[in-house]
């Protein structure tokens, strides 16, 4: 999730000099963003020029708000699409607020917090633990129950961050917010992220996944499930993103490679890669064109017009592309990533 935009001198070198073409925006399809975490902003989402907007629930308290942005946008027109597409999931940093699907559902609250949380501040973390709430024991229920609901939602935003630290008591939002030195361990993300993988694989979903620090554990997470996804003769790939991606251009081979039953995308942005440098451009440059997908990560509505026209100059830039064949191919990839068959005929943007 992206706290803060970033200035676009950062990374204006990156950018194709070509102009936009005001009648693409609405073939956009923003693959990541957090408008409504704004709650005062709400109504300014429908205003966006922006054409597809994939909305990510982060934790089980703003599952309702995604929920109440997506049953009141439209449908598009054009394509039969519906304008915002919603995702449900726990991310890295909620993950201690959900119990492990395998579990003692029981489990005091201290002891669950004792064992998924790590501090080198023993006092500072016993101290967050006695204002944490009751750790959710229903959250995949209802996870499963959303999903079954809104039959082209994603799971997401969900993953790994191995640099993470928690809010202090009654801290909402990172802006401002210095954290505390407690971090959730390696080993509960991995357990909720691995059950939640799994209910994608169930219910055909795609997944939309955060990583910091963290791409061998997706690297091995994702071979040993395709490993066990093969023997189960599964008829349709397993779709993941690795959103804002910034690892190492070496590990990409490995997860492209993969296969089947796993097809693997990235998706880019500004926000998040712009302070890349080249190393973006080079990143953008070695993803397969069918594999690319573009994103603003904007945690309000106010910008992600605008960062949607710069990251796709900047994929321009790098798949020395025009604009329109960027927002074609992006357009493309984002509706066979969210398992949607482009419609017969369709006009080209």
């Amino acid at each position: 999730m992206c706290q803060d935009s970033i200035d676009q001198s950062a990374y204006s070198d990156l950018l194709i000099e070509e102009k936009f073409d005001d009648d693409l925006y609405k073939y956009l399809c923003d693959n990541h963003c957090h408008p409504h975490d704004d709650v005062d902003k709400l109504d300014e989402i429908a205003k966006l020029r922006t054409g597809h907007l994939t909305l990510m629930g982060v934790r089980e308290q703003d599952w309702d708000t995604v929920k109440k942005v997506v049953d009141q946008s439209s449908i598009d027109d054009e394509d039969g699409v519906e304008r915002c597409i919603p995702s449900f999931g726990v991310h890295p940093w909620y993950a201690h607020l959900v119990r492990g699907a395998a579990r003692n559902q029981t489990e005091a609250a201290e002891q669950h917090y004792n064992r998924v949380l790590t501090s080198k501040d023993d006092s500072e973390k016993a101290d967050l633990i006695q204002h944490l709430p009751t750790p959710s024991s229903d959250w995949l229920r209802t996870l499963r129950a959303n999903l079954e609901k809104y039959p082209h939602a994603l799971v997401g935003e969900v993953g790994f961050d191995r640099s993470a630290r928690l809010l202090p008591a009654g801290a909402e939002h990172w802006h401002g917010v210095r954290p505390t030195e407690v971090r959730c361990t390696p080993e509960h993300q991995l357990e909720v992220v691995s059950s939640q993988i799994e209910l994608a694989r169930d219910l055909n979903r795609s997944v939309s996944l955060h990583c910091v620090q963290a791409h061998g554990m997706v690297l091995d997470l994702l071979l040993r499930k395709a490993n066990e996804w093969r023997k189960k003769d599964m008829k349709t790939p397993f779709r993941i993103c690795l959103h804002s991606y910034g690892g190492s251009p070496g590990i990409l081979p490995s997860l492209f490679d993969i296969k089947r039953p796993v097809k693997v995308y990235m998706s880019f942005s500004v926000a998040i890669n712009g302070r890349l440098g080249n190393k973006l451009l080079q990143l953008i440059e070695k993803v397969p064109d069918d594999r690319v997908l573009i994103e603003s990560d904007y945690n309000t509505p106010t910008g992600i017009d605008d960062a949607m026209v710069d990251i796709t100059k900047v994929v321009a830039k790098a798949k020395k592309w025009s604009i329109q064949q960027v927002v074609e191919i992006t357009r493309r990839n984002w509706l066979e990533f969210i398992n949607i068959s482009a419609p017969s005929g369709e006009h080209r943007a």
